[in-house]
């Protein structure tokens, strides 16, 4: 089961804190996940790779990066009464169960984030709400784009909410290229789904998927030792340029897939959000 949710928090007092607080909502989520299942915690702390979760950094309710006075800043101030939140996913069934006992089924009453005390006003798991909350199996994914494959778009929208980057031999690169994209994204499929996709669809990604638009500007985020890593925010559209019967519904299988695994490097500490944006209908 993949799972997204939003939490609605308050802070409790003023408090200045770093606008960059993904680490710190990443140690509080594996405390959080750590009361219902220690082993599980333990973990997830100490595999390297992949993490089967995400977590943004503080954000305000519609995810929004915190600014001051409407300007990127290394710190913002908090105020009682402030509506902010934070946004979690899951991509394995035992992470996302304890992410819903923790905050959907027995919801602790307040979170710590680098010393702010932040009141849990409650947390949303329902996209006709939020649509960047929701849940999903990988076989019901798989099935949809399997049933949509006559029909699949051909061009495809991403958002990307919180620094999105990647890295690439040896580089850091922060622009969502095509091949950058869709390998990251069936990287962490393969790693979690139990449905392979074969390197079919890195060579579509790679040679007939091509960005058409785009409305991007880079942010750096500050790292705790003092550097700085430098990503992307805002939307691009993608157009799959021939209509290949493994790499067209494969696209479509990752971007939605995108909801829950993010993109790119530094997931679970607050980049690469991104999801879907669909035209309306």
């Amino acid at each position: 089961m993949f799972l997204a949710l939003r939490i609605h928090l308050t802070p409790t007092a003023p408090a200045v804190v770093p606008a960059a607080l993904g680490r710190a909502v990443y140690a509080e989520t594996l405390a959080a996940i750590g009361r219902q299942d220690r082993a599980l915690a333990a973990a997830l702390h100490d595999e390297d790779g992949l993490k089967p979760l995400t977590c943004s950094g503080l954000t305000d309710r519609a995810g929004g990066l915190l600014m001051e006075d409407g300007r990127s800043a290394t710190t913002v101030t908090l105020r009682p009464g402030q509506q902010l939140a934070i946004r979690l996913t899951g991509l394995t069934e035992p992470v996302s169960a304890a992410l819903s006992a923790a905050f959907l089924d027995r919801p602790q009453p307040w979170l710590e984030l680098h010393g702010a005390r932040l009141a849990v006003e409650g947390a949303v798991c329902d996209p006709h709400r939020d649509p960047w909350t929701g849940q999903a199996t990988a076989h019901a994914l798989a099935e949809g784009a399997a049933r949509a494959a006559g029909g699949a778009s051909r061009s495809i929208t991403l958002e990307f909410a919180s620094p999105t980057g990647f890295r690439s031999s040896n580089m850091q690169v922060p622009l969502p290229l095509p091949a950058l994209v869709f390998g990251s994204l069936a990287d962490r499929w393969n790693a979690v789904s139990g449905i392979e996709l074969d390197e079919g669809v890195r060579d579509f990604a790679a040679n007939a998927i091509a960005v058409s638009r785009f409305r991007l500007e880079s942010r750096a985020l500050p790292e705790k030792n003092g550097a700085v890593r430098v990503g992307c925010v805002g939307l691009a559209t993608y157009d799959l340029l021939t209509a290949d019967p493994y790499g067209v519904p494969a696209a479509n299988l990752l971007s939605d897939f995108a909801l829950y695994a993010g993109v790119g490097s530094q997931t679970a500490k607050g980049m690469g959000q991104c999801r879907r944006v669909r035209a309306a209908a």
